[in-house]
């Protein structure tokens, strides 16, 4: 399966996994790996402009290969039509939770050295209502998407087989 996918987009809740998904299947391919976090977020929490922030998509997505994870909504469309793969960790919104505040004031390696964690209600919030309100949304871009091969993790279990079917042990 490793050789196959030159383009990986990972999407999910926050606490899903993706960050450290992409980082090993990246380890096990070869291909550069793209954090959102690490290029939408300004210092002081400030977001990127809307406009800047598509420009930045676009240019990320039209480079040959790339792991890309993260959610960020309103690019989720360009990363389907780009990508040869999307993964959907659409885990348990109470490990979300769990694993969220379980790495509460951990270095991160997918977040920018200038930001400290945030951990607000907002945030908790958002991954409450994240089947709900955003679930939907990543399954309807399945359909318009059908071409693009699409993979659902719930568990472990199935984590595991995708990790081996990518050569990680």
């Amino acid at each position: 399966m490793k050789h196959d996918y030159k383009r990986i987009a990972i999407v999910g809740s926050g606490g899903s996994g993706k960050s450290t998904l992409a980082r090993q299947i990246s380890a096990t391919t070869g291909l550069p790996l793209v954090h959102l976090d690490m290029e939408f977020w300004r210092p002081g929490w400030e977001q990127t402009p809307q406009n800047e922030w598509i420009a930045k998509i676009e240019t990320l997505i039209q480079r040959e290969s790339w792991i890309i994870d993260g959610d960020y909504g309103s690019t989720l469309a360009m990363r389907f039509a780009a990508a040869d793969l999307v993964i959907f960790l659409d885990i348990s919104r109470f490990i979300c939770l769990f694993r969220v505040l379980k790495r509460k004031n951990k270095a991160r390696t997918d977040f920018p050295d200038f930001l400290e964690d945030k951990l607000d209600w907002v945030f908790l919030k958002w991954i409450w209502k994240f089947p709900k309100n955003n679930r939907k949304h990543i399954l309807k871009l399945h359909e318009k998407y059908s071409d693009t091969i699409f993979i659902v993790i719930r568990n472990k279990a199935e984590l595991k087989k995708l990790l081996e079917e990518f050569g990680e042990t």
